[in-house]
C-alpha cells in the first residue's frame, strides 16, 4: 500500500526496554491466550523531541535514546477480541496524568498490542494508520512514536519494534542492535526511583527540579504584553494541578488535564500564538470515554488560556450529551481492523 512502507531504523538510534517490562508483556499474552492485549508505554526521551522539518526529524532520530520504563494496563473497559484490540482511553488518560503529575518529564512513548490469537506477524492497515495519526497529531508531545507487535506465546522474545515519524510516510522496523533490554539509569540513592502505576512498580529516572519552567520566548517574554499574559496564566494555572506551561520549538503551550463536575476528565492543549500581537493561536480540547469529543479552535481567542478553561464547561457538557443519547440507542457491532486505541 503507498505511504505505508517500512524501512529499517538508523543503526545509532537506541530503544532501553527494563527487564520487568518485557516480563510483563509476555505475562499478559500468556495470560490472555485468546484476545488481542497490550498497553501504553511510558518513559523518557534523550535527544531533540521536536523538529519543524523532516529532515531534522530524521537527523534526530539518528541520536535518538528512548527509555521504556512501563506500560500502562488496557483498563477495565477495554474491548478485546481474537481479531481486535482497543484500550479503556479514558482510564490510560488518567493514570498518564498522575504519573505525569510526579514526573513533569515523562512521556507517552507509543504502545504495544498483540496478534497471538491469530499468530500475525504484520502491523494491520487499521494498526498503521492508527499509529500514524497519532504522531502526526498536534498534541502529541513529540515526532515520534514506538510500536510493538506480540506475534506468539513468546511474548516480548517474538515481538516486532516500528517507529513512527510525524510526517513520514515510511515507518521504520528496529533490529536487534536497536533494542536494549537494560535496568535505566539510577537515582540519587543508588535505585531507581519508583511510583505506582496501572501495572505496579513504576521505575523511573529521578525526576527533575520541580517548580515553575522558565520561560524565554521572543515575541512573549521580550515585551510587557507578553509578561502580563504570562503571569495571569500562571496564576489560572496554579488553581489547576493537571496543567503546566511547556516549550516546544520556540512556542509556549499549556497543556494538560482538568476535571468537569468532579468526575470527567478534560485534556487540553492550548499553543499560544508565536507573539502576544498575533492570533495563530491553537486550542484542542478532548473529552475521552465511550463516546470521546474533540473540539479544536484557531484564531483569535484560540491561544486565550482564559476562554479556554471557560470552554471547557461547555464542550464536556455536550459530551455528556453525547453519551447519554448513544446509551439510550441500539449499539452496533465493534469495528475491526487491530487498531490499537490513542495516546493518553
Amino acid at each position: 500500500m503507498f505511504g505505508t512502507a517500512r524501512k529499517k531504523c538508523p543503526a545509532t538510534l537506541r530503544v532501553f526496554v527494563r527487564p520487568r517490562l518485557t516480563q510483563r508483556f509476555t505475562q499478559e499474552i500468556l495470560s490472555h491466550p485468546k484476545v488481542e492485549v497490550g498497553g501504553k508505554y511510558v518513559g523518557f526521551i534523550r535527544g531533540t523531541k521536536r523538529s519543524e522539518r523532516l529532515d531534522e526529524r530524521h537527523a534526530a532520530m539518528e541520536r535518538l535514546e528512548l527509555h521504556v520504563v512501563d506500560y500502562i494496563d488496557d483498563g477495565p473497559r477495554a474491548d478485546r477480541t481474537p481479531t481486535f484490540h482497543r484500550g479503556d482511553t479514558e482510564f490510560q488518560i488518567q493514570e498518564f496524568r498522575r504519573l505525569e503529575q510526579r514526573y513533569p518529564e515523562i512521556e507517552h512513548l507509543g504502545s504495544w498490542h498483540s496478534h497471538h490469537p491469530n499468530q500475525l506477524r504484520n502491523l494491520s492497515p487499521g494498526d498503521i494508520e492508527g499509529y500514524r495519526d497519532t504522531v502526526n497529531a498536534e498534541g502529541h508531545n513529540h515526532d515520534f512514536f514506538f510500536a510493538s507487535l506480540g506475534t506468539d506465546s513468546r511474548g516480548f522474545a517474538s515481538a516486532r519494534h516500528f517507529l513512527f515519524v510525524r510526517g513520514d510516510r515510511h515507518y521504520y522496523e528496529l533490529t536487534a542492535e536497536n533494542l536494549i533490554v537494560a535496568e535505566g539509569p539510577q537515582g540519587p540513592t543508588g535505585s531507581a526511583d519508583s511510583a505506582d502505576s496501572a501495572g505496579g512498580a513504576l521505575g523511573v529516572p529521578a525526576p527533575g527540579r520541580r517548580g515553575p519552567v522558565p520561560l524565554s520566548v521572543p515575541g512573549w517574554t521580550d515585551s510587557p504584553e507578553g509578561q502580563e499574559r504570562l503571569a495571569r496564566d500562571r496564576d489560572l494555572i496554579a488553581k489547576y494541578g493537571g496543567l503546566r506551561h511547556v516549550v516546544r520549538s520556540d512556542r509556549i503551550a499549556v497543556t494538560g488535564q482538568v476535571v468537569w463536575a468532579g468526575r470527567v476528565p478534560v485534556t487540553l492543549h492550548v499553543l499560544y500564538p508565536s507573539s502576544a500581537h498575533t492570533t495563530d493561536g491553537l486550542l484542542k480540547v478532548t473529552v475521552a470515554g465511550s463516546q470521546t469529543l474533540e473540539v479544536s479552535l484557531t484564531g483569535d481567542r484560540s491561544g486565550d488560556l482564559a476562554f479556554a478553561l471557560k470552554a471547557v464547561e461547555s464542550i464536556a457538557q455536550c459530551a455528556a450529551d453525547i453519551h447519554h443519547r448513544a446509551l439510550h440507542q441500539s449499539a452496533g457491532p465493534p469495528a475491526r481492523g487491530g487498531q490499537s486505541g490513542s495516546r493518553p
